[in-house]
């Protein structure tokens, strides 16, 4: 038992240290730890309890470069569909959804470069509808926070400013989608206890991370992003095709 929980811990920070930089990516680490330990299908409510502390220490470090109108904005439309995804995180599948995922974050890549050497500015209907979708997904599977990133990076913001507001938008996403997974019997008291707990280890690991953005600069963090996309665009593909059920 008390390995487990050294275990546990140490991919919180881990995970934390990860998110803090790319602001995604920590989930993954914490589904390849806990889905032995807690099940495949109690890590998806499990993350949402986690994220609300690693969102919480990111909020409180990044405070101060938050793009609060689109974050508002994007945050109120993901709500509707947080609902939709939870509700329907028995019967999605899995298969499927992990291939989408995979091709969508290939595919935004070229689309990010494209969008930034044009200085686009998504409208209002824009935000709205990839809000909505962000919500959904959030609500199936783990991992769709970097859309988040892949999008606002897209349309100019990065550094600080980038995980500011993100961090925002992550916050609100983990209490709804934690306050929703309770609600229809995802999620007991013994995971929100747990998740509770590698919160905790999120504090270390989010300013360690914080230090590392500020010193490395915009345009290795932008290098930085990509790669990120990259990897975990081609990992969800590689899971898709290797998916057992």
């Amino acid at each position: 038992m008390l390995v487990e929980y050294a275990m546990i811990a140490v991919a919180a920070f881990f995970g934390s240290l990860v998110s803090g930089l790319g602001g995604f990516g920590g989930s993954f680490i914490i589904v390849i730890v806990l889905t032995p330990v807690v099940g495949a299908k109690s890590v998806i409510p499990l993350i949402s309890v986690y994220a609300i502390c690693a969102n919480l220490s990111r909020v409180l470090v990044y405070r101060k470069t938050v793009a609060w109108k689109s974050a508002i904005q994007f945050t109120l439309a993901s709500l509707p569909g947080i609902f939709l995804g939870a509700s329907f995180l028995k019967e999605v599948p899995e298969q499927a959804f992990l291939g989408f995922m995979g091709a969508v974050l290939i595919l935004v890549l070229p689309a990010r470069r494209y969008l930034r050497r044009t200085s686009f500015q998504p409208g209002l209907k824009t935000i709205l509808g990839l809000g909505f979708s962000f919500g959904f997904m959030s609500g199936t599977a783990a991992g769709s926070g970097m859309l988040v990133i892949a999008f606002f990076n897209s349309i100019g913001l990065s550094g600080p400013l980038l995980l500011g507001t993100d961090a925002v938008i992550g916050l609100v996403n983990a209490l709804t989608r934690s306050g929703t997974f309770y609600g229809v019997g995802l999620l007991d008291k013994n995971l929100m206890l747990l998740g509770l707990f590698m919160g905790v280890m999120t504090v270390p690991g989010t300013w360690l991370a914080s230090r590392l953005v500020h010193r490395m600069g915009t345009r290795i963090h932008n290098h930085l992003i990509e790669a990120i996309i990259a990897i975990s665009g081609v990992l969800f593909i590689v899971r898709a095709v290797t998916f057992n059920g």
